[in-house]
């Protein structure tokens, strides 16, 4: 029975360690030849964007973020430098009903999922990958969902804003709640039906590499049985 437990093990081991990553992008298809400083370029202050939930497909576990530059180049050849502290969660707020109150726009399994300096070298066409320090489970069926971005002591200026990321301004799936001032705005602003083109991942079991494996699995117990049976 050693001898069939050990191969089970790694079998199992094996099943449970293939990933796949499912990436989803919301906002396409992005306004040609514009894009935003905000929150990622010159910014200090506080960012809120809606995502309806009738964009997702499904339950998905957020790995990362992800946001594009493929539509206007700033010139810029680094990312500003600052610290950005992103959270996510799922909120009654829609792409058109966000409060210019910020704290009213955030749901009750808000999560801190990021928080870190995200300077870089850059050219145009780059995309910015934000690994996430605490994966986020988003259900659509509970509600919205809104990404919260905080960011302070960002470098920069007018003159030198800092890469513009895609975005979508005619759509009915985000929205956007924003203070571009720090403590300095009393409320946000609040603007319908427009975001930045963003990209979720998430890691998940591939079917494929699960029938594999399993098949393999009931074959190598077959082996092993036929062999203590001689």
């Amino acid at each position: 029975m050693r001898k069939i437990f050990t191969p089970l093990l790694l079998c199992i081991s094996l099943l449970c360690a293939v990933p796949v990553f499912a990436d989803q992008i919301i906002g396409l298809p992005a306004d040609p030849g514009t894009g935003s400083f905000f929150p990622f370029g010159f910014y200090n202050g506080e960012y809120q964007q809606v995502y309806t939930a009738g964009a997702f497909s499904g339950p998905i576990t957020i790995t990362n973020l992800e946001f594009f530059n493929t539509q206007f180049n700033s010139s810029a050849t680094a990312m500003s430098s600052g610290t950005w502290t992103i959270a996510l969660s799922t909120t009654s707020a829609n792409w058109n009903t966000l409060s210019t109150t910020f704290a009213s726009n955030v749901g009750g399994d808000n999560t801190t999922v990021f928080s870190g300096n995200l300077s870089q070298p850059w050219g145009f066409g780059n995309t910015l990958t934000i690994n996430l320090s605490t994966p986020f489970t988003y259900n659509p069926l509970n509600g919205n969902l809104l990404m919260d971005i905080m960011a302070s002591g960002v470098t920069g200026s007018v003159f030198n804003p800092g890469v513009a990321f895609d975005i979508n301004g005619a759509s009915t799936i985000m929205g956007v709640d924003e203070c571009p001032l720090g403590s300095v705005c009393p409320s946000g602003t609040v603007t319908s039906g427009f975001g930045l083109v963003t990209g979720f991942s998430t890691t998940v079991p591939e079917p494929s590499s699960i029938l594999l494996l399993g098949t393999g699995l009931v074959g190598l117990v077959g082996a092993t049985r036929r062999k203590l049976g001689k």
